[in-house]
């Protein structure tokens, strides 16, 4: 990953790993879900399809460079910014429209500002970003109780091969790349390792994702501070991810969790340094209530960091002509401020997200705000194999084995 997209790196490892667990299985037929999360496929799909160009996408997100403002428009105040909305035809197909201004009359809105700041004569972008959407059908909520159930079920040896058997997701996973579970006194683990199969049938995941899981080490404890016992991990070998389940655990194993926490331990090894990250804390709070389910995360602290090496001793092409810090650790300091405390004082790095279920059908709104560099630098490179697009064809491969479950 960009250590500078989205949000950032972290933010978006910790996304990609919830979104890895939360798209094993499904343990049981879910039209609701199924509508929900197909109509999410297609509205994803409908959002690549119909993009200008690779900017106009990573804006979207939240991502933008001095280098690439010019690419998008200007709101009333002179600052970049995209907006994009959606609505579905009588054939359930979205037609999207970017720089559309009016979102009442739109099933899906999207806008995204970057106001340009001066934090002590460094430049920087503060990111606000608003997405609405009319999807029904799912809510944080079954994601919990899916996890829940999902492990007890790890637990139990023929329940977990009889899962492995019927679900079309696991059968996915487990033919693109090798699978495993394995039990010590502690934990159940599940291990999904990239390998020859999926470099010959996803060239592009593997070469993009694989190359960075090689140049990285994971340790990423999860828990609930209302209940300290119920805990996961995640952690990586090179190309393999592995997901820790407790042994026996409780039969409300983040069933209706209050206060979720990470707390992640990072190596990035890449162009000659090592970059490590101690004790980096996130926070998600729940709020689960009869019509909505409410979600606020930010970052909290990190414990230590530490750079060694001599960077660029050969300097890879794709960054010729790419920003370059002058000053490793002081970049560093500077990117973690912005992620964790913030400059303009309104805190880190955060998002709010409400699913809320009206007379009208649900309605789900996405609030999140953060503060980046304008000058952006990547560990990864900036070559095309780094880009996002690589990986769509897996993550789309991936989707449509999760919706066989949900149907």
């Amino acid at each position: 990953m960009k250590f500078l997209k989205k949000k950032s790196s972290l933010y978006n490892l910790f996304t990609l790993l919830l979104f890895w667990i939360s798209s094993f299985n499904c343990l049981h037929k879910n039209l609701d879900q199924y509508q929900f999360w197909t109509g999410y496929d297609h509205l994803q799909k409908s959002i690549k399809t119909t993009a200008k160009n690779e900017v106009y996408l990573a804006a979207l997100a939240g991502s933008l460079s001095d280098d690439n403002e010019s690419q998008l428009l200007k709101n009333a105040d002179g600052f970049p910014m995209v907006t994009l909305t959606g609505k579905k035809d009588q054939n359930q197909n979205w037609n999207m429209r970017w720089y559309e201004f009016d979102p009442k009359q739109y099933e899906y809105y999207a806008n995204v500002t970057f106001t340009p700041k001066l934090w002590e004569e460094k430049e920087i972008y503060a990111v606000e970003r608003k997405i609405i959407h009319k999807l029904n059908g799912y809510q944080p909520r079954d994601f919990f109780k899916w996890l829940n159930e999902f492990a007890i079920v790890v637990n139990d040896h023929n329940a977990y091969q009889t899962l492995k058997t019927d679900s079309k997701n696991l059968q996915f996973l487990c033919s693109v790349m090798s699978c495993h579970i394995t039990e010590t006194a502690e934990w159940h683990t599940l291990e999904f390792t990239l390998n020859d199969t999926t470099k010959a049938k996803f060239p592009g995941f593997y070469n993009r994702t694989g190359s960075r899981l090689e140049k990285t080490k994971l340790n990423i404890t999860i828990w609930d501070k209302a209940n300290p016992t119920h805990r996961m991990k995640i952690t990586n070998q090179g190309k393999t991810l592995v997901f820790h389940f407790p042994v026996n655990p409780p039969k409300d194993f983040f069933l209706s969790p209050k206060e979720i926490h990470f707390l992640g331990d990072i190596e990035i090894r890449s162009f000659g340094i090592t970059v490590k990250i101690d004790n980096l804390e996130y926070r998600l709070k729940t709020i689960f209530e009869k019509n909505s389910d409410t979600l606020h995360g930010n970052f909290l602290r990190i414990g230590k960091k530490e750079i060694n090496g001599n960077f660029f001793y050969v300097i890879p092409q794709g960054l010729v002509n790419f920003f370059i810090p002058g000053n490793m650790n002081e970049y560093f300091d500077e990117f973690f401020t912005l992620l964790i405390q913030g400059t303009q004082g309104r805190g880190g790095s955060q998002i709010h997200a409400k699913f809320e279920k009206t007379k009208q059908g649900q309605l789900n709104t996405i609030t999140t705000y953060n503060e980046i560099k304008r000058k952006k630098f990547s560990l990864f490179g900036n070559d095309d194999s780094q880009k996002a697009s690589n990986d769509f064809d897996f993550f789309a491969s991936w989707e449509e084995a999760m919706l066989g479950d949900l149907k």
